[in-house]
């Protein structure tokens, strides 16, 4: 597809989303070669479910084919989140019963903020816990959960079919974020946090947004970030009546109020239909070409820029200490052990996923080719 045809259908897809969330209705029509597009860029940003809704609630002219296909996912990803609202009341309740302090994080916090809470795609639930790593692990093991990971990184994986993946966290952000402001401030946000119910914690929505962001840079500036986390913001910027100065000293301390207001200005301009400036279209497609969780494509093409080709594989293969404290802290420990961790770093790389070691290592020849040929 060609650039001048992608802007076109990319501007159609951000003005029918501005729409429904808008709750405006159109007697527009999108033919299937754009609805095509709409479909592909969905699945990539984790917004079918809102783009059924979005289609069918503002009342565009669109294949009725299509739409009754989208309705399948839309009602497929709402049994998927009753049966995680369901889970959750099962762990709350055991945290609870064993004096567990924890805090739910991202999106079980961000989809009430949708004008359909079952719209809000997700992977996994993500909740901050204090202490008792093993009596977490209980709960989750007496429910037949596989453990994906358990004490590798500041967070624990548990996967059980059809669906169920919760990420539980002992830290919100692992020492490897090179952000040391961010890791220090959060160091322990329960201090920071409010009590909801027994020992349920809860931010205040102005302490929600500084962590949302500090998050969603992350993902922007490692491999990208995408159009569901402008949603994010819109929604819960519409929806909250914030104390900005609060925020953005807060920001300010994290070298993120840039970023803040970057982010939050295009978020508004885009879903009220406001014209963008060449800084803002550039930073769009970005985060359009990202998908959800950002691309390997641009993680690559970030470091190669940052360190060149060489060092950048040499990175990938024997990373700073600070990614040994986050994801091997037996070798951190005992620092004699840390040739062991590279044996371990270079098997996984080679042999667990050898398709994306070798689609890295193309995507590092080609960066570097482009930047030769400047």
């Amino acid at each position: 597809m060609d650039k001048e045809l992608f802007n076109n259908y990319l501007n159609k897809y951000i003005h029918l989303l501005g729409l429904y969330l808008n709750k405006s209705v159109s007697d527009e029509v999108v033919d299937d070669n754009e609805l095509s597009f709409f479909i592909n860029l969905s699945k990539r940003h984790s917004l079918t479910a809102l783009l059924y809704k979005a289609l069918r609630d503002t009342k565009i002219n669109v294949n009725k084919e299509y739409l009754n296909k989208l309705e399948q996912h839309y009602l497929a990803n709402l049994r998927k989140a009753v049966l995680f609202e369901n889970e959750r009341k099962e762990l709350y309740k055991y945290l609870n019963d064993n004096q567990i302090d924890f805090l739910p994080l991202k999106g079980i916090i961000l989809k009430d903020y949708y004008l359909d809470q079952y719209t809000r795609e997700f992977a996994d639930n993500d909740i901050l816990f204090r202490n008792k790593d093993e009596i977490v692990k209980k709960f989750f093991t007496d429910r037949k959960y596989d453990v994906e990971s358990f004490k590798k990184s500041n967070h624990d994986v548990y996967m059980k079919k059809p669906c169920y993946n919760f990420e539980m966290h002992r830290a919100l952000f692992g020492e490897s974020i090179k952000n040391d402001k961010v890791v220090k401030y959060y160091n322990d946000i329960f201090n920071r946090a409010n009590i909801r119910d027994g020992h349920e914690y809860v931010l205040s929505h102005e302490d929600f947004y500084i962590y949302f962001t500090a998050h969603s840079f992350k993902h922007f500036n490692n491999s990208g970030c995408g159009i569901r986390t402008l949603i994010d913001y819109y929604q819960f910027l519409k929806n909250n009546n914030l104390d900005f100065d609060y925020i953005n000293k807060e920001l300010e301390k994290l070298d993120l109020l840039e970023f803040s207001n970057m982010i939050s200005t295009l978020s508004n301009k885009l879903f009220n239909g406001l014209s963008l400036d060449d800084k803002e279209h550039e930073i769009l497609l970005y985060i359009a070409s990202s998908g959800t969780y950002g691309t390997l494509e641009h993680a690559v093409a970030k470091g190669v820029k940052e360190q060149g080709k060489f060092k950048y594989m040499m990175s990938r293969v024997f990373p700073p200490m600070s990614v040994y404290r986050s994801l091997y802290p037996w070798a951190y420990k005992t620092k004699v052990l840390i040739p062991v961790a590279w044996l371990v770093r270079a098997f996984r790389i080679l042999f667990k996923n050898p398709r994306r070691a070798a689609t890295e290592l193309k995507m590092i020849s080609k960066s570097d080719a482009k930047k030769e040929e400047k």
